[in-house]
């Protein structure tokens, strides 16, 4: 594994930035058609869920310290079973990674230049992203730490101006909420992104200090930041108009004005984009090849990562149009990601129990 130790700042930054990732461009349009003017409480449960499986995770790390989640595998269901576990997690990495790739596509080609070819998006992102992970993870972690602020604030700062538009009428829209049936209807919010942090196993041994603490308070900053911008979106542009964009938070910089001379900010949330789904996508890079180096018992991790990116690039062309892409979140992908966040998990703890039970048994010596 590689010698790397990341503090604790780096790591709070590295969750929180993951977790914003795509999914402050892609959730609040989704969520609100669903969820109308309660579509902020859907981040907060959806939240409080992750932290809960947050603390899953981390008790199974906590089993086997300064072990990723390929490690663990082999050591508690062997090399056959284990590498089976094992070659499963590569492949929702790639996937994963691949699916982050075509969302940064889709939107630099829907909103940005649409007569690029996607795969053009696609290999010039890969290929930055695979430099920072032949770099390591140090080197992404440092980069969040400078990146993180300094998109916040360039965020929340343009979007503050919005504020003047903010009408409280839109949170009467008409009709009865049911917490249950929305709840099971966006059980998707539940998988994107929260089921998705299960990626960090492949991070925990390189940060020990504080770990659980600083872990969950990453999940539960990304998911207020989260529910504070679905709140804004509603507050800003309305429930009905909402319900109907893809990027509605990108609309809503397209369409700020400070003066007359000032106007069409929709480039400094772009950038922002570029740069957060950048991070998210090298940190996904990283476990991918992290895992491969690891069961493979490889040493470079540039024989890897090269390749990698053309795997990458052509799994993401898989969904025909971001249509396509966001129907097969909303149906497929809880039950999907319950899988890798869930099923696995537990069965490796589980196993571990039995383990240390026939390991105490049968130390055990007649008297």
């Amino acid at each position: 594994m590689e010698n790397a130790q990341l503090s604790g700042w780096q790591l709070f930054n590295l969750t929180f930035v993951y977790i914003i990732g795509t999914s402050f461009i892609l959730l609040p349009g989704s969520l609100i058609a669903s969820g109308k003017q309660y579509g902020w409480l859907i981040i907060v449960w959806a939240a409080l869920y992750g932290l809960i499986l947050s603390c899953f995770w981390l008790y199974l790390s906590s089993r086997f310290p300064g072990m990723s989640i390929v490690q663990i595998a082999v050591q508690v269901l062997g090399k056959w079973a284990g590498g089976l576990v094992s070659l499963l997690y590569i492949l929702f990495f790639i996937q994963v990674a691949s699916w982050v790739t075509r969302n940064l596509s889709d939107f630099m080609h829907i909103n940005l230049m649409p007569r690029t070819p996607l795969s053009i998006f696609n290999i010039m992102i890969l290929l930055v992203c695979a430099y920072a992970v032949v770099k390591g993870i140090e080197t992404i972690a440092m980069v969040s730490e400078f990146l993180a602020p300094i998109v916040n604030l360039a965020f929340w700062i343009p979007f503050s101006v919005m504020i003047r538009e903010w009408d409280w009428q839109n949170f009467n829209v008409p009709g009865v909420f049911h917490p249950w049936d929305t709840l099971i209807h966006t059980r998707y919010a539940l998988a994107f992104p929260f089921m998705e942090t299960v990626i960090f196993m492949m991070i925990f041994p390189f940060a020990q200090r504080r770990l659980k603490a600083i872990f969950l308070s990453g999940i539960g900053g990304a998911g207020l930041l989260l529910s504070m911008c679905v709140f804004f979106t509603i507050g800003i542009l309305g429930v009905e108009r909402s319900s109907h964009l893809i990027y509605p938070v990108f609309i809503i910089f397209r369409e700020m004005q400070f003066t007359n001379f000032v106007e069409h900010l929709e480039s400094i949330i772009s950038v922002n984009i570029l740069l957060i789904v950048c991070l998210k996508l090298s940190l996904l890079f990283y476990c991918a090849v992290l895992a491969i180096c690891q069961l493979f018992q490889i040493k470079e991790r540039a024989v890897v990562a090269y390749p990698l990116v053309w795997i990458i690039s052509a799994y993401s062309l898989l969904f025909k149009n971001i249509v396509e892409n966001v129907d097969w979140i909303q149906k497929y992908l809880f039950n999907y990601y319950t899988l890798y966040a869930i099923a696995f998990p537990a069965i490796l703890i589980v196993c571990s129990w039995l383990r240390k039970t026939n390991h105490s048994q049968g130390s055990e010596t007649p008297t």
